[in-house]
């Protein structure tokens, strides 16, 4: 009977270990980068002009005039979204012309449409300064999260290790005393350990994250204005093509995945876990990727403006 008793006690003080290791680890909430809000500092309002207060039809002959001036698509795409067209086209006129007024039309709507695209410019800079710092928020929880797993880990198989050996000493100790028992010591013993090193399998930790200015919401309303994005960024986002746009395209993708994640990555925030910052991370990388793409069409509508003819000042 003591060797029984001495064998329970063991058992007792390596389940109690056990537990011990599978306390979950507390995550930091501290303010820091998780917690500050990524919004710009200043108001970020309409600041050029809304293309759709052209008709369709001017839009599409204003283009077609364009492109057989030799203006590459994508330039004449993103004098679009700006609302540089007209000048565009007046400046086309202006080329054609002879004389000083001509000269200074040229300069005046050149330096009206380099403007644009220079606010436009800042717009990509101010979204992608956003989205970097949505990242860097999720970032630093998922880092956090990571370390709490990690630390669990160690202590289920330090547990494990406990335990291990405790059953070993218990069942050792009632063989050479010649008592019963043992078998069912390391029985109980090896059931315990590997319930303990099972456990390893299931650790998750999660934590509370909000999203009050959540841009991937935005993605999935396509609201006509945007309570996130600076204006002509959205309407880049939002310009159709023959495949859709940009916005409908990854809305649609996101929508056919996981429902139930998708639904909390674009809600006001809730309860994540690594996989769940993971995702999100992915869709801020793609939503990043496509916001940079419009600096590209930005710099092909300033070298197209850089090659264009002076108008001469006399015949």
């Amino acid at each position: 009977m003591p060797g029984r008793s001495a064998c329970a006690a063991a058992l007792l003080v390596g389940l109690l270990l056990a537990g011990c290791a599978g306390d979950p680890v507390p995550v930091a909430s501290g303010r820091g980068a998780v917690d500050r809000s990524c919004a710009p500092s200043g108001p970020t309002g309409q600041s050029l002009p809304d293309p759709l207060s052209l008709p369709e039809a001017e839009r599409q002959a204003i283009a077609a005039r364009l492109a057989a001036l030799d203006y590459p698509p994508a330039a004449i795409r993103i004098a679009t979204v700006i609302g540089a067209l007209s000048e565009l086209r007046d400046l086309a006129a202006a080329e054609a012309a002879t004389g000083p007024d001509a000269v200074l039309r040229w300069l005046r709507l050149r330096q009206v449409i380099t403007e644009r695209v220079l606010l436009a410019m800042l717009d990509v800079s101010s979204a992608l300064a956003e989205i970097d710092c949505e990242g860097e928020r999720g970032d630093q929880l998922r880092d956090r999260l990571q370390r709490a797993d990690t630390t669990l880990t160690r202590r289920l198989g330090l547990a494990g290790v406990m335990l291990g050996a405790a059953t070993a000493a218990v069942t050792g100790g009632l063989s050479l005393a010649g008592a019963g028992g043992g078998d069912i010591a390391g029985i109980v013993g090896g059931t315990a350990e590997a319930a303990v090193s099972g456990s390893v399998l299931f650790i998750g930790s999660s934590a509370e994250f909000h999203t009050p200015r959540n841009m991937l919401a935005e993605i999935r309303d396509q609201p006509e204005r945007s309570a996130v994005f600076p204006p002509v960024v959205w309407r880049y986002l939002r310009r159709g093509g023959p495949e859709g746009s940009t916005a409908a395209t990854l809305a649609a993708d996101w929508a056919d995945g996981d429902r139930a994640r998708f639904a909390l990555l674009s809600g006001p925030g809730g309860r994540y876990t690594v996989e769940d910052l993971e995702a999100r991370d992915g869709m801020l990388d793609l939503i990043e990727t496509n916001v940079a793409r419009m600096s590209q069409e930005l710099r092909s509508l300033l070298g197209a403006l850089l090659v264009r003819p002076e108008p001469r000042l006399r015949r």
